[in-house]
């Protein structure tokens, strides 16, 4: 019985001496491999809003709001004054004038509420059209300082992906002077 505890004892050490020995082989090892590992991030979104190209479709994508706003603008004073004369009509008129009146309201308001929902989409599609270009750019650039860098990973800064990063990481400024240097003259 001791013999047989002295054994199993002897196995036990042996194994948990093996276990230590591979442990530190294994932190070691991994250590050296963290050693090659190199990562940034770039902020994609202030990349986008920081870069000219970006200022562009920025001030391009607001004239087209500020136009499409005051087309709106109109259409919706005629809804209202519509609106306005049934309400203080609506004693005076005769039944069939009122309902005239009624329909030409629901019918203007229909109108607006259309149009009010294209102008929506159309500025939506707009802007994916101006960004969607800027944004590919801006991706082809991180992966080629991805690639001149020997970055093992390049995380977009901007989610909530990378919560702490040290400035010499963030590659944000040089994807935002290289996409001003190429592409600054097509815009």
């Amino acid at each position: 019985m001791r013999r047989l505890s002295f054994v199993m004892l002897s196995i036990f050490l042996a194994f948990s001496f093996a276990l230590v020995a591979l442990g530190g082989a294994a932190q070691e090892e991994g250590q050296s491999a963290l050693n090659g590992v190199k990562i940034g991030y770039v902020d994609l979104v202030r990349a986008m809003a920081e870069c000219e190209a970006g200022k562009k479709a920025q001030d391009q994508l607001k004239k087209e709001v500020e136009n499409s706003e005051q087309r709106l603008l109109k259409q919706r004073e005629r809804v209202e004054q519509i609106k306005e004369e049934l309400e203080k009509k609506a004693m005076v008129l005769r039944e069939e004038e009122r309902d005239a009146l009624g329909q030409d309201y629901r019918q203007s308001l229909r109108d607006f509420e259309r149009r009010y929902k294209d102008a929506e989409e159309d500025l939506k599609i707009k802007d994916r059209q101006l960004t969607g270009r800027i944004m590919m750019q801006l991706q082809q650039i991180v992966a080629e300082l991805g690639e001149k860098g020997a970055y093992t990973v390049i995380l977009e800064g901007n989610n909530t992906v990378v919560l702490y990063g040290q400035q010499n990481i963030d590659l944000t400024d040089q994807v935002i002077q290289e996409h001003n240097k190429r592409f600054s003259q097509q815009s």
